[in-house]
């Protein structure tokens, strides 16, 4: 078994009833601070740029302010808001540290497309909290040039694959085509900086729930994406 398929068990088997009251209360609490920071960015400037975007009559997913657009692109949309104002929580790790909410709003998507129920959203939210920031912990990738999306893409096909109630195969390749595929450079976050320094994390948002989307319809990714020749250990 690949280090994919046994993240894949882990997300796979983990569910809503796992989470003690504690765990669940701080999840909420963190949701509601996401929304909160998400409806203060709703008059910034690149969000407007988005919505033009992004915006879709006939989307299955909800914005946040209103309006509908496909699955990624609500993904892209609510996490630019949940991002926007950079008061959204953060993971200090050593060599590392992350947003783990900039998650929520490709697992809402994908619970929303899933037709899930709160306790859906809470369980994938758990997994894409916990696979980020063991990453973090385990695997930081700073220092070699890249940053903290780069776990995040890990962690959105963990997220989404769980609140779309994915099995292990396809939660697997979901994890294989997202880890191979969004490795990001650290340079948005130095120098001076632009718009994408809070667009990166939604634009793996996006794409991760995208590419989890094709592995739910058969769509196969390289499993040793973790230990294969030339993969993420190689990598870091």
């Amino acid at each position: 078994m690949t280090c994919a398929e046994e993240l894949a068990s882990f997300v796979t088997q983990k569910c809503f009833d796992d989470l003690s009251d504690q765990e669940c209360s701080q999840l909420k609490i963190r949701i509601l601070d996401s929304l909160g920071c998400a409806v203060g960015a709703m008059d910034g400037e690149p969000i407007r740029m988005l919505r033009e975007q992004i915006f879709e009559p006939a989307g299955v997913c909800t914005l946040i302010g209103g309006g509908c657009a496909a699955a990624d692109r609500a993904a892209f949309y609510n996490g630019a808001l949940v991002r926007y104002l950079d008061f959204n929580d953060s993971y200090l790790a050593k060599g590392e540290t992350c947003h783990p909410s900039d998650n929520l709003a490709p697992v809402l998507a994908a619970t929303e497309y899933a037709n899930g129920t709160g306790r859906d959203l809470l369980a994938g939210l758990a997994v894409a909290y916990q696979v980020q920031c063991r990453l973090c912990d385990v695997a930081p990738v700073r220092a070699a040039g890249f940053e903290h999306t780069t776990q995040g893409a890990y962690a959105v096909a963990a997220g989404v694959s769980k609140a779309l109630g994915l099995n292990a195969t396809q939660t697997a390749n979901a994890i294989a085509i997202c880890g191979a595929s969004f490795n990001a450079l650290r340079v948005t976050r130095t120098g001076k900086l632009s718009h994408w320094k809070g667009l990166a994390y939604p634009n793996t948002a996006a794409c991760c729930t995208f590419a989890t989307l094709l592995a739910m319809r058969g769509i196969t990714g390289p499993l040793e994406v973790f230990e294969g020749e030339k993969g993420f250990m190689d990598a870091i």
